[in-house]
């Protein structure tokens, strides 16, 4: 069985993990974007700390061949020794000559410095304090929804006491509008079976504490991945990689790495849709990527969006935040298979 990963490009894919980065939390990290261009802020911290990881690459690996002077001053010298270490680890495409929080580049200096690192056992406690600084939005989004389908499956009253924008939501999320009232009727109640699915979810013992969720252990440096209706599997593990399938694993490099709890929390909610599934067994996938506006989105019919993880995400957002408008984080993408 392959996991559900979702890539540095916030696509997720079934694909294998990779293992390769062994657990460890002592990697680099910088507040903002070090180089050239419009998006290099250049603190002198952020700085040094480029400058003496890029000094302890070999030059075989891209690093610079005269170690960098570390003086916290984003130079010619330096921004050359950037954009040959991009260039020689992702070719011309991924050589933008700027070094960003989380993303791919130094990502991959922390590969290349910590691939034997040892372990760091007390990172794990304020790994699990930034999961549950997260998990209060999740929790609000998963009974928002939950509400929200409920209201829409009331009986009607002479009186509108939000039930018609109840639905409205629905239909723009779903595409239930499309369908005949009896298979409207029954997707309404499986939404609802996906939500309180969710909501056991976030009651599962976890180490720590907070649902099903936990720090990935393999290292592998993506962003989260899980194993399609995983939450069915018990404590059932994976026969190679040893973990369990009844968790969603959070990456260390890249989910860790990401500051916007509104990102976090969605990121959380659109994998817990694979984890648990759709009523009967089916899996829930990646048909699309994007806000209810988006192309990606709008091409799918209510059969596809019951069964896409973007759909039940986006819906609890706007359940629990009442906006309507798409959220700075969610990306549209063509995910299809």
């Amino acid at each position: 069985m392959k996991p559900i990963v979702m890539e540095n490009d916030h696509i997720c894919r079934r694909d294998n993990v990779l293992g390769s980065l062994p657990p460890s939390d002592q990697m680099i990290s910088i507040d903002l974007p070090v180089g050239s261009g419009f998006k290099a802020k250049n603190l002198e911290t952020d700085v040094r700390t480029i400058q003496k990881a890029l000094n302890q690459i070999k030059p075989l690996h891209g690093g610079p061949t005269v170690p960098l002077v570390v003086d916290g001053k984003c130079g010619p010298k330096t921004n050359t020794a950037i954009w040959n270490f991009q260039f020689k680890q992702f070719k011309a495409k991924g050589a933008d000559g700027v070094i960003e929080p989380g993303k791919q580049t130094i990502q991959r200096i922390n590969q290349l410095l910590f691939s034997s690192a040892p372990v760091d056992p007390g990172a794990n406690e304020e790994i699990r304090a930034r999961v549950v600084k997260h998990m209060n939005l999740v929790a609000k989004s998963v009974h928002a929804a939950q509400a929200n389908v409920l209201l829409a499956n009331s009986p009607s009253g002479a009186i509108d006491l939000g039930k018609g924008a109840a639905n409205s939501r629905l239909d723009r999320h779903f595409a239930l509008g499309s369908l005949a009232a009896g298979a409207r009727e029954q997707a309404i109640r499986n939404i609802h079976g996906v939500f309180t699915m969710f909501s056991n979810v976030l009651l599962m013992p976890g180490a720590m504490g907070t649902g099903a969720f936990e720090a990935d252990p393999t290292g592998d440096p993506r962003i989260a991945f899980t194993f399609g209706n995983g939450f069915f599997f018990g404590d059932v593990k994976h026969p190679e990689k040893n973990i369990a399938l009844n968790r969603i694993y959070l990456g260390r490099r890249a989910f860790f790495a990401i500051n916007d709890s509104e990102f976090c929390a969605f990121i959380m909610l659109h994998e817990m849709a694979h984890f648990v599934g759709f009523p009967g067994g089916g899996f829930i996938d990646d048909h699309g990527r994007g806000w209810f506006t988006d192309d990606t989105i709008t091409r799918l019919p209510a059969g596809k969006r019951l069964l896409n993880a973007d759909s039940y995400a986006t819906f609890a957002v706007e359940c629990r935040t009442g906006n309507s408008s798409k959220p700075h984080y969610v990306k549209a993408a063509n995910t299809s298979r």
